[in-house]
């Protein structure tokens, strides 16, 4: 890869001290340049990027269509607001619906914007009912985001602790426990919340028997099901959408990190219950679904959406699952290996983050999914060997832990 003129990092370290609000725990590195899989840092090393932004950068680094993308549509439009029609935010409705229950869509900028959106929208349709449905389900371990309807959404305490008082009108159910959902279901519930897997709560897989009971329940008393696939969904698990693996049809689906390729985007798909309780004015976005951030999507959408590119995901996915699981056998730090498609959890008897650290220190990045749960969230284009090299080095780290 080219290299160009570097910031040294204590530099860019102390200018992020200065001036930039201290909300993040950042670790010691800046990068500035990727291709594919790969990330090169402002000290000129290579690192395996085994994090892909968070679930974001589903194409890796530099993907040649994504640039073709960006620069065709940079010397169109960028932005004219949503006054306007927008050709290619109409063209990406229409293929997003046209792959999934989805009647129509709503663009704004952000997971949590989506999720913010969905609390809404479920609370507008929920108000029309002669005892008002204003309250929401979601999970214990879940994680929706950091405003304050998603975080009133988000039970761990870890994220909540400070910002008492949240939201009024949430309650927690156990995943994967249908009779505490049951337990919580009154006649004021207007939806239930759920991550088909929850990532930044340990990598959590939903069971397809709870997946389809929250849908009886939520059909049987008129509640709407809303699926949150800011992480798990665009391929991510092998299938386009997450939920798909349960044969279930949710009334709302939050989407987010990957749909632009790394660009900032949020999208609400709401089905038949739900669109037409929203009139025009009752929501907006003035940056949601621009020319430029759809323009791109809609070619990173025809991508990830491939039944070859899918189906290559799925095979990998089973792979890394299969590789990890194999580790278990032979290391007794690992209490459980969980995963779908390619994100996968390893919880461990230690401390995550020592293994991030390890990774760190020969050139791989990983991240953990709470305190004890090594994640795996490579981009979408990783290769066998890829995973291989990643593997590998989490065989040799626990085999030196354990000496």
């Amino acid at each position: 890869m080219e290299r160009s003129s570097r910031m040294h990092i204590d530099d860019i370290r102390k200018k992020t001290e200065s001036f930039v609000l201290n909300t993040y725990g950042r670790i010691g590195l800046a990068f500035e340049k990727g291709e594919g899989v790969t990330l090169v840092d402002t000290e000129g090393n290579e690192f395996l990027d085994f994090n892909s932004g968070l679930g974001v950068n589903a194409l890796g680094h530099a993907h040649p269509d994504v640039i073709a993308l960006v620069q065709k549509q940079a010397g169109l439009v960028y932005h004219t607001s949503n006054l306007y029609h927008i050709p290619s935010q109409s063209l990406l409705a229409e293929k997003i619906c046209g792959a999934s229950f989805g009647e129509r869509v709503f663009f704004c900028n952000s997971g949590t914007e989506a999720i913010e959106g969905a609390l809404k929208f479920a609370r507008k349709r929920g108000n029309k009912f002669s005892t008002p449905k204003t309250d929401i389900i979601s999970f214990r371990n879940s994680f929706h985001g950091r405003t304050f309807g998603a975080l009133s959404a988000t039970m761990q305490e870890k994220y909540r602790a400070g910002f008492e008082p949240l939201l009024s009108g949430f309650t927690a159910a156990t995943f994967n426990d249908i009779a505490s959902v049951k337990d919580a279901v009154t006649d004021t519930t207007a939806a239930i919340l759920v991550e088909p897997v929850q990532g930044e709560g340990g990598v959590n897989i939903a069971d397809p028997a709870f997946m389809k009971e929250l849908e009886a329940i939520c059909r049987e008393k008129d509640i709407l099901l809303i699926v949150d696939e800011v992480q798990c969904g665009m391929a991510r698990t092998g299938k386009l959408f997450a939920h798909q693996h349960y044969g279930i049809t949710p009334d709302i689906m939050t989407l987010a990190k990957p749909l632009a390729g790394g660009l900032p985007v949020g999208a609400i798909v709401v089905g038949g219950k739900v669109w037409p309780e929203i009139k025009p004015g009752e929501h907006a976005s003035t940056f949601g679904g621009n020319h430029f951030i759809t323009g791109v999507a809609n070619g990173v959408f025809d991508i990830l959406s491939d039944r070859a590119f899918l189906n290559d995901v799925a095979d990998k996915g089973e792979y890394l699952k299969s590789r990890l699981a194999a580790l278990k056998e032979t290391h007794g730090a690992i209490r459980e290996v969980r995963g779908l498609g390619l994100m996968c959890g390893v919880e461990v008897d230690f401390p995550a983050a020592e293994a991030v650290k390890h990774f760190q220190e020969v050139g791989i990045l990983i991240c953990s999914a709470g305190p004890q749960v090594i994640r795996f969230l490579p981009p979408l284009i990783v290769t066998k060997a890829d995973i291989d090299r990643a593997v590998d080095i989490l065989d040799r780290f626990l085999t030196e832990k354990t000496r």
